[in-house]
Parts: structure tokens; sequence; C-alpha cells
């Protein structure tokens, strides 16, 4: 470290979260004596600059040495070997592109669920951050967990363009611009026309009828709940949106937990904010640019012997993504000291 911060390096700063990232980190004042910022461009002949002023390079010669910390935020062969020439620098690498905890490489974090493993991380010299729809289920369950034991889960998860990067977010605006000028739209990204309608497939379908999407979602839920037997089933939808992402949740638990009970807690939780009254709930443009998880529609369920419904509303991109990762390496930092 630098005594008057850290040298950052941003593998990716050119795509969406790329970008995120280094805004939460200008933001929240990130102590930074250093950036190196990396990325292709389109014609792969010029790189911009990004909000920073700061100057984008080509991946081809991203650099390491002397580095604090590395954000990868663009996904590809070259991600374990970027990790581990970092890691043999002595750097911390965080991880957002899913690659290295899909490898079981690095601990899944969501520093308001499980803090504790990120000394784990710190020692691994590597961490990483679920997907957006992990995080805020996790947010949310891992207090009623404490409360109540957690039996089952039921969740759709509605995904916003944005969860296939640019391309995704390019491809829903031509689309409704084409639509609204009677045009009919192409289609690149996504398995069927998303403007002004619903996907129910979020990546490619894996054995057993789910998809990678659904897949991510259970699997990353239970290992940062550490609740690895816990019964899950998602269905993953991609909306006509850009950047929010909601979820619907049916929640059953082992003991009595009623819904007013369980809205006094949430309210007290970290990361959350939750509407005083049942009737109150944010939509998906009210969490725009927040770095919280979003409650509403809070209720008893009355299927089953003790159980809750609820929505959720998280800025996918923000906080389901790059403040996860900021704030991952600001105490992951701390602890290396």
């Amino acid at each position: 470290m630098d005594t008057n911060g850290y040298i950052v390096v941003l593998i990716g700063a050119g795509s969406e979260v790329g970008r995120e990232v280094g805004a939460v980190l200008r933001e929240r004042v990130f102590p930074v004596a250093g950036w190196r910022l990396y990325d292709d461009a389109p014609d792969d002949s010029m790189f911009d600059e990004d909000e920073s002023g700061e100057e984008i390079f080509p991946l081809a010669e991203v650099d390491v040495d002397g580095a604090d910390v590395v954000f990868l935020c663009r996904d590809g062969e070259l991600v374990a070997d970027w990790a581990s020439r970092a890691r043999a620098a002595g750097a911390l690498v965080i991880d957002l592109t899913q690659s290295l905890a899909e490898a079981g490489e690095a601990p899944l974090i969501v520093p308001e669920v499980n803090p504790d493993q990120i000394a784990e991380g710190v020692e691994r010299g590597m961490l990483a951050c679920p997907v957006a729809g992990a995080t805020a289920l996790a947010v949310v369950l891992k207090p009623l967990d404490g409360a109540a034991e957690l039996k089952r889960i039921v969740v759709t998860s509605f995904e916003p363009a944005s969860a296939a990067g640019r391309p995704g977010v390019d491809e829903l605006a031509q689309q409704a611009r084409d639509l609204l000028s009677g045009i009919s739209p192409e289609r690149q990204v996504f398995p069927q026309r998303l403007a002004f309608n619903l996907i129910p497939q979020v990546g490619d379908f894996v054995p057993g009828g789910r998809t990678r999407g659904e897949w991510l979602i259970e699997s990353q839920l239970r290992r940062v709940l550490e609740l690895p037997d816990l019964p899950i089933a998602v269905t993953s939808v991609y909306a006509p949106v850009f950047f929010a992402h909601a979820c619907v949740v049916n929640v059953e638990t082992e003991r009595p937990f009623d819904a007013a009970a369980a809205r006094a807690l949430l309210r007290q939780s970290p990361g959350l904010i939750v509407p005083e009254e049942a009737d109150e709930y944010p939509t998906l443009a009210d969490v725009m640019g927040s770095e919280a998880t979003h409650v509403g529609r809070l209720r008893d369920d009355p299927t089953v012997p003790y159980g809750l419904a609820l929505w959720i509303a998280i800025d996918g991109l923000r906080k389901g993504a790059a403040v996860n990762a900021v704030q991952i390496a600001e105490r992951a930092l701390r602890e290396r000291g």
C-alpha cells in the first residue's frame, strides 16, 4: 500500500459493472493512490477514458505488479490467469465474474450476511460477489433464519437487461425503439424478444430443466447462508427493465413467525429498507441508485403452517454488484492490515 492509499486495478473498466465499481470507489472516497484500468474497445483500436479521466488500456497489457486490490469485472478465458498473477504479486482479488466462485476458489461474500468468511478470503487472496439475486435474498433471509429457521424457499427472480451486460441493455433499448416505430425488432443477446415482454429463461438450460441463472441463485444462496441442504426453487425471468432486479419470495419456516414480527425484525437488520405499513412497497424505479435492499408486500402465507410472502427490489448493478464488491474490498483490506 502506498502511504496515500491503494493501487487499484480494474479489469473490465469499460463494462457496465466495471464503470459502476469505479463510480462507487470514487463516491465512497476509497483511498486510491493510483488507477490501472483495462478493457478492450469494440474495434480493438481505441481506448477511451473512464469517468475519472483515467485512460483505459487493452486487456493484453494487464499489469498487476505492485497492485493492492484487483477487481475482476470482465469474464473470459484469462480470468484465472489474471487472478493467479494478482495473488502472486500480493494483491487482493475481488471477483465479480462468477468464475472463481464457481470453481470453488473464492468464498462468496455479502458483508451484511457472512462477514466472518472474509478472513478466509483474505488468506486465499480472493473473494467473490454472488449474483444480484442471491445477494438480495441473502440479506433478507439471514435474519429470518436466525429468528424462525428457514425450511423452504420459493422465488421468482425478475432479472434486468443489464444482467446480460451492455449488449443486453443496448438490445432492449433498440427493440423498444423499433417496436414503437413499427419495425420488427431483431435479437442477438436474449433467447426471445425482451421489449414489452417477459422471458422465463436466464442463461442456458442445464440438466433437470433449470437454467444456469436459476442454478446460480440457488447454489450461491445456500453457500452465503451456510445452509447447504436448504430446499430452494427459483424461476428466473428476464424483465424489460434496464438495471433494477426484483424477487417474489415465499418463505416457509420451522417455527412460528408472523408478518408483523418479520417486519419489525427486518427494519432493524443491516442493509435493508422496509416500509412501516404493510400496504407500502418499493417499485423498481424507486430503488435505482440505492445501496440498500428494499422489502415490501410482506404478509403471512396461509398455504403453509408457518410462512411469509414478500417482494424484494434492488439496484442489481449497484448494490447487487458494485457496492457489494467495494464493501468487500474495504473490509478485506482492513482485515489484512
